[in-house]
This record gives C-alpha cells, sequence and structure tokens, in this order.
C-alpha cells in the first residue's frame, strides 16, 4: 500500500460545490495506486446514535451504554459500517491509519461498544469517500481539497458544537472566515 496520503486529513476548500462534502474534514484511511478511501469526521447523522446502529445491527447492549453519534462517513457502500478507534484493544481486521488509530468494520468492536468495554476512543461511520486512480489528485489539484496532517485529537473530536472543518483551518494558519467561494480569471 503506497503510505503517502495514509492518515492524512482533507479539509473541504470553501469553494467545493458537491453538498456532501461541504465543510467536510476526511480521513484518508487507505490509499494505492488504484484508489483511496476516507472516511467524513464531522457528518454526523443525527437522530442515529450508537445504541441505534446497535440495535439495527442486531447487537443486545447494556441500556447505560454511552450513546455517541454514528457518522455520515461518505456516499458510497453505505450500508457498510466502519469504526475508527484507538490502539488500546486491536480487532482481526483492525489496520493501522496512523500512530494510535487504526480502523477496522469487525464485529468484535461493536461486541465490546455494547458491553461498555470499547476502546478508550471509538467513532462509527456508515459509508465511505472512495476516489478512483487520480481522481483524488486532480481534486486537489483543482483545490477543492486542502491536504494537511492529522492527530489524535483531531480525529476523536466529538464536540458537535464546534466545527471541526474550523479547527482543522486555523490549525494550518487560515482564517476561516476570510475565506471566499468563488474565482475569477484576469
Amino acid at each position: 500500500m503506497d503510505q503517502e496520503l495514509l492518515g492524512k486529513l482533507l479539509i473541504a476548500s470553501p469553494g467545493l460545490e458537491d453538498i456532501r462534502f461541504q465543510d467536510s474534514v476526511i480521513l484518508i484511511c487507505e490509499h494505492s495506486k488504484e484508489a483511496t478511501m476516507g472516511l467524513i469526521l464531522n457528518k454526523p447523522l443525527y437522530n442515529f446514535n450508537t445504541s441505534q446502529f446497535l440495535k439495527k445491527m442486531k447487537i443486545n447492549s447494556l441500556t447505560n451504554i454511552k450513546s455517541s453519534p454514528t457518522f455520515f462517513g461518505g456516499p458510497v457502500h453505505l450500508n457498510q459500517g466502519f469504526i475508527i478507534h484507538s490502539n488500546e484493544k486491536k480487532y482481526k481486521t483492525s489496520e493501522d491509519i496512523l500512530d494510535g488509530v487504526m480502523i477496522t468494520s469487525s464485529e468484535e468492536i461493536l461486541i465490546d461498544i455494547s458491553k461498555n468495554e470499547p476502546p478508550e476512543h471509538a467513532k462509527i461511520f456508515l459509508g465511505c469517500a472512495v476516489w478512483d486512480q487520480g481522481q483524488l489528485d486532480s481534486e486537489i489539484l483543482e483545490n477543492s481539497w486542502i491536504l494537511t496532517s492529522s492527530n489524535k485529537e483531531l480525529i476523536f473530536h466529538n464536540n458537535l458544537e464546534f466545527s471541526l472543518w474550523k479547527k482543522c483551518l486555523k490549525n494550518i494558519g487560515v482564517d476561516p472566515s476570510k475565506l471566499i467561494t468563488y474565482s475569477g480569471n484576469a
């Protein structure tokens, strides 16, 4: 696997017209010459939390589990779940994304979550974002995305009252209020 983009963040540029990705922050979870796959970190599915997800998966859970939002990972494979988690526990299908952060689609982690025994950090996603060979490179060159490094704090950011998109822009020295959504030609 080509590791060049693995674990990086894509920050949607303000002019990105696809509403599914506006103000998105995407963690790149797989990257190869053939394709790139990522998960949108900051698009919670309202009215569909952890408890509801487990119920839909037919996994019995304790009534007092910590209920966190489930996230819209992207418009591809909408019926597939992905879990980003910290590395205190490793599951059969867990793969490293970056130091201390892993991805899995294992049912084992869902069972641990249902028993209130999850890793310290875990985020559940439905769907993912996928780019074919060369597609993401083209979109970056078109200024649709800003590429930057990531860390555990940003990945597991769960304060829905505060914009992860703005926080990521500020981290790279960009004031979101000074960005414009159009361009012109001289």
